[in-house]
């Protein structure tokens, strides 16, 4: 493949090629895409893992994204773009970017400040940027009606008027989403307000922005996309990235620290845990933070969802290392993904961390009411609907077995509504279950598996294979928004639909 042309390779109509009844495939009988012998070869015998080829993991110190602060600037430039990016020592990725290099930048913005900023599309395609959790207007939301063409400029003007919380951006072109965050362009958007900031979290060095995507790469240390049909199951790499960092090291102190986690990738569901910590505080969810902490020994993170935990490493002495790892989820999914990389059950470590100084900041205490969420009751709700998620004739991911037309209203929403949404998964895979331009809470759900951030505001929920998660949502903002799973293939594939508040 042309390097310098490695972007778009997979037209959609390629895409759906997904197998007729892929729930009975299995990767004997799986066809390949039409592509090159070599290319083919590649798929059937797993590669060499190019960490063992390019460095040895655990050597490149984790990348921290600088930083775009709403309090010191007015406004801020985007232009998605082709860059070549330092992923592997000494050598060059093509990737691509918002502002030439990777990791993007961080936005924080407290709430109630004015955001702005133009956003230049550079791309040979046209795209655009949706603001992940964030509740804006719908002709700011990002959603794919929206997308400008090549060498077109987007103003975007909106007041943040939301509680403090990590949210993230990324480019959402219709059928392109996956590819375009695979090579590079996702970033984490931070909301600060008064309240949070009186709970004194540990901050500056001692908070971490963590976003973890695995990812392929060749043999040169390219990054490798869709290779053969079962891709479109998702996309499962053998490399994790944080910040855009391979299997990264930090330095830090025996003290207590905030990481921001963001499931960046493209399917694979986290099972987070640390080798040398038993137990570590999760204090937030997708919509900011929880009531009280709760102590846990690992916990999901499905794709797009993210996490603010508290991991304290003050019985650590100077030369321990800490590793966080997933610990693999098997009940992702029964189906075969790509056997040259790691499956949805596979352990992986992830990163480490170093302890190379004491810290006189071991006496900071976490509170234990960190916020208060007001309940939403099943009784609040004038209508439930049912949206479910299915496999249809011809091997389309669907919801409600109808696949995306970027033009027609699926579901019409009163505005000032509450509703309670009932998703029921009938495949034999889990999904992230994402809404934009809304904040919703877990109501139930038909599985025993323990899902710990139910508990918080929610913009994006896993719903189990088989499973049945009742949601309960408040419309508050009038226009067109999406509604998709979050597996990136499938909402490219035709997982994903429209509703109009009005």
């Amino acid at each position: 493949m042309n390097r310098r042309n490695f972007l778009y390779p997979f037209s959609f109509s390629a895409a759906a090629a997904i197998l007729v009844g892929c729930e009975k495939e299995s990767d004997k009988n799986t066809k390949f895409d039409k592509k090159s012998n070599e290319t083919q070869k590649m798929v059937q015998e797993p590669q060499k893992n190019v960490i063992n080829e390019k460095f040895e993991p655990f050597t490149q110190e984790l990348k921290i994204p600088k930083e775009i602060d709403f309090e010191h600037i007015a406004k801020a430039k985007f232009n998605a773009q082709k860059s070549s990016a330092a992923l592997y020592k000494e050598k060059k990725t093509d990737v691509l970017t918002f502002q030439g290099d990777l990791p993007n930048p961080t936005i924080r913005i407290k709430n109630g400040d004015d955001f702005e900023l133009d956003f230049t599309n550079s791309l040979e395609k046209q795209t655009i940027i949706h603001w992940h959790g964030l509740l804006v207007p719908e002709t700011m939301d990002g959603h794919p009606k929206d997308a400008i063409a090549t060498n077109m400029t987007k103003e975007y003007r909106y007041r943040v008027n939301q509680r403090a919380g990590t949210f993230w951006y990324h480019t959402h072109p219709h059928g392109r989403t996956g590819e375009e965050i695979y090579y590079g362009l996702a970033g984490l958007y931070i909301i600060e307000d008064e309240d949070e900031k009186r709970l004194n979290l540990p901050s500056g060095e001692f908070e971490l922005p963590l976003i973890i995507q695995d990812r392929r790469f060749d043999k040169e240390g390219n990054l490798i996309y869709k290779e053969a049909q079962q891709d479109n199951i998702g996309i499962l790499g053998n490399v994790i990235m944080v910040n855009s960092t391979p299997h990264p090291y930090k330095n830090v102190k025996n003290t207590k620290y905030r990481l921001r986690i963001l499931n960046g990738s493209s399917a694979r569901t986290y099972k987070l845990a640390f080798e040398g910590i038993e137990e570590f505080m999760l204090i937030g969810t997708d919509g900011g933070l929880l009531e009280e902490p709760i102590v846990v020994k690992d916990i999901l993170v499905a794709v797009a969802e993210r996490i603010d935990i508290i991991v304290d490493f003050k019985d650590k002495k100077v030369g321990d290392s800490i590793t966080l790892k997933t610990l693999g989820f098997k009940e992702a999914s029964i189906f075969v993904p790509n056997t040259a990389y790691p499956g949805f059950d596979s352990k992986i470590d992830i990163m480490k961390f170093k302890v190379t100084e004491l810290s006189a900041q071991n006496q900071l205490q976490i509170p234990k009411k960190l916020s208060t969420i007001a309940k939403m009751k099943a009784s609040d709700a004038s209508k439930s609907r049912v949206i479910t998620m299915e496999i249809i004739e011809g091997g389309v991911w669907t919801l409600n077995k109808k696949p995306y037309d970027m033009h027609r209203v699926d579901e019409r929403v009163k505005l000032g509504s509450t509703e309670i949404w009932e998703i029921k998964n009938s495949v034999h895979m889990a999904h992230p279950f994402h809404i934009h331009g809304v904040h919703f809470q877990v109501l139930d759900r038909t599985s025993k598996i323990n899902f710990p951030t139910d508990k918080g505001w929610k913009d994006t929920v896993l719903v189990m294979p088989n499973e049945t998660v009742r949601i309960i949502v408040k419309f508050t903002i009038p226009g067109l928004f999406l509604h998709h799973c979050h597996i990136l293939e499938h909402e490219d594939h035709s997982m994903m639909a429209n509703f109009l508040v009005e």
